[in-house]
């Protein structure tokens, strides 16, 4: 069970080990349930610990979760895990900003966003456009922050193929079933397996700080 997605703000929890292994990636545990993110989705994975060991990296791999750590559990363990809670809340706040920058482009200019990086101070999103001017960065900065501190709320929703014409999402899912859709009503519209808090307020503010030519794109 992914504990994340029935409530993103668990900072601890327990279970037991399901089974370990070792791969290239080094040893890993799966737990029955977990709150512990996987990188996915341009997110980074989550890190922790379990017990007294440290979780460094968490992949999806074959449809499940795999912890590696510094050590070594075995199945049946009784497990205590704990979130790094500040990592977690700095992606779900940076996740949610580049959800809100791409509809602002979107709303004000038409200009769709190909790509994004989550990185450890800042976020990155590259866009569809030959050109951008400082004006619009600042008016599309100006709009984000009003969608900010308007605290809308940041609805998740679970649908199928056949619901998908019900929702006017800015980019077609790559999946038929269990897509997951993020919804900031009348701003955005997505198919998206991160975190994110619970309303646009927590993401607190947002900042453009540098813009660049990527071959044809900005």
């Amino acid at each position: 069970m992914k504990l994340y997605y029935e409530d993103q703000y668990i900072q601890d929890f327990e279970t037991v080990v399901n089974r370990n292994g070792e791969d290239n990636e080094g040893n890993y545990v799966v737990l029955k349930e977990t709150a512990f993110y996987p990188t996915g989705g341009g997110q980074p994975h989550d890190t922790g610990t379990l017990n007294h060991f440290n979780v460094v990296n968490v992949e999806e791999v074959k449809g499940e979760i795999r912890h590696y750590i510094d050590g070594i559990m075995q199945p049946g363990d009784k497990v205590a895990g704990k979130i790094n809670w500040n990592r977690r809340i700095d992606h779900m706040q940076q996740h949610t900003g580049q959800h809100i920058l791409t509809a602002a482009f979107e709303e004000l200019y038409q200009f769709e966003t190909l790509s994004f990086h989550l990185g450890t101070d800042t976020s990155t999103i590259d866009l569809n456009t030959e050109s951008i001017t400082e004006e619009q960065l600042s008016t599309a900065e100006a709009r984000c922050n009003e969608i900010i501190l308007e605290n809308l709320p940041i609805e998740t929703k679970w649908i199928n193929e056949g619901e998908i014409s019900q929702y006017p999402l800015r980019k077609m899912p790559s999946i038929k079933d269990n897509i997951r859709l993020v919804i900031i009503p009348n701003v955005d519209y997505n198919s998206c397996g991160g975190t994110h808090p619970k309303t646009t307020g927590e993401v607190m503010g947002l900042k453009v700080l540098h813009w660049e030519r990527q071959k044809k794109e900005s």
